[in-house]
């Protein structure tokens, strides 16, 4: 049998017979249910921030474009038109 054969049979056989150890984290399998909600309330905030940030930052960005586009397209109509406010 080979090194890497043996080694992978004894993680399987602990993974299998040791549960406890290899949980991922204690408060996922905390029984105490207010931990449990806490728990699942702060993951989804934090998955939530990040898409937040991203589309808060979409939207400034997008409404600084159009104030900028409006701003130049006001310049381009008052140089269109001449000094007398008459159109040339």
């Amino acid at each position: 049998m080979s090194m890497r054969l043996r080694t992978a049979a004894l993680a399987l056989i602990l993974l299998a017979g040791l549960p406890d150890v290899v949980a991922a984290c204690p408060v996922c399998f905390d029984p105490r249910e207010e931990n449990r909600l806490a728990f699942i309330a702060t993951t989804a905030f934090l998955s939530l921030l990040p898409l937040g940030m991203v589309a808060g930052a979409g939207l400034w960005l997008r409404r600084r474009v159009r104030t900028l586009d409006a701003r130049e397209l006001d310049r381009l109509d008052a140089e269109s038109e001449g000094p007398d406010g008459s159109a040339s």
